[in-house]
């Protein structure tokens, strides 16, 4: 582990610990309900914090900005319960509209693949196929092996590995 990333790990546990610190030692009680409210803050404002640097570390970094800016908001608002609702939503949403361009994109649908090019580089493809790959195999599961079950329809191949690489042949730039 990199030096910088040792520090800071170790600042951050140092000032959870000085605010509980503060919190135990508070004569009263409403001293201590705000060290305990501060604890909650800064464990609030580090999770935002780390949700930013993890989309921006995927490459999202325009993405980064406004995802930071809705979780600090439903975080100050509502509670981190909140913020973790949008991280989850935002995935689940946007999994959603890329899975089913996928499955369109298998199905040959030329406007999926307009779509894509409109949209992608092949390395941002990559980056959302890596991020979304299970969502991916769960829509193929309901989209395709569900109704499979209940209409006894034939169901069609699904080679994720074979789209990513026809999408490479697609959206490479050479």
């Amino acid at each position: 582990m990199k030096k910088d990333h040792l520090l800071f790990i170790v600042s951050v546990v140092a000032a959870f610990l000085l605010l509980l610190a503060g919190a135990w030692s508070s004569p009263t009680f409403a001293e201590r309900q705000s060290y305990l409210e501060a604890i909650v803050m800064f464990g609030a404002l580090l999770f935002v914090f780390s949700v930013v640097v993890i989309v921006a570390a995927m490459g999202f970094r325009s993405f980064a900005l406004f995802m930071a800016l809705f979780i600090a908001m439903a975080v100050s608002l509502y509670g981190i319960e909140a913020g973790v609702m949008v991280v989850v939503m935002t995935y689940l949403v946007w999994g959603l509209v890329f899975s089913i361009q996928m499955l369109l994109v298998h199905s040959r649908v030329e406007g999926a693949v307009r779509w894509f090019q409109e949209r992608y580089t092949f390395r941002t493809f990559l980056l959302e196929y890596k991020a979304f790959y299970p969502m991916i195999w769960a829509f193929y599961f309901l989209f395709e092996y569900l109704p499979h079950l209940v209409t006894k329809e034939p169901i069609t191949g699904f080679d994720p590995r074979g789209i990513r690489d026809e999408m490479e042949a697609l959206l490479r730039k050479d």
